[in-house]
């Protein structure tokens, strides 16, 4: 089958359509959407490098976020706390 486009007009013809779609999702699609993405990404780290990755988002979060995972004592009230300190430092 002929194409109707050169490889960089096929290009610019799936922006243009990223941009149609993006456009016309609401914000809770788009925040699904990301969460999707990130999920297929992430499935992909071992246990290391799924570590490496939070500690470069910030460096106190692994500990925060294993605690929780492991339902230790008082880990959900430390993770509110973390999130409250983030949020007051933006």
């Amino acid at each position: 089958m002929n194409s109707l486009f050169t490889p960089d007009q096929i290009q610019d013809l799936r922006e243009e359509f990223i941009e149609f779609e993006i456009n016309d999702m609401s914000r809770e699609e788009m925040a699904a959407f990301i969460r999707n993405q990130k999920l297929k990404e992430y499935n992909l780290y071992d246990e290391n490098m799924l570590r490496l990755e939070i500690d470069e988002y910030d460096e106190n979060l692994y500990e925060i976020l294993a605690s929780y995972v492991l339902d230790e004592p008082d880990s959900y009230y430390n993770m509110l706390d973390f999130i409250h300190d983030r949020k007051e430092s933006v």
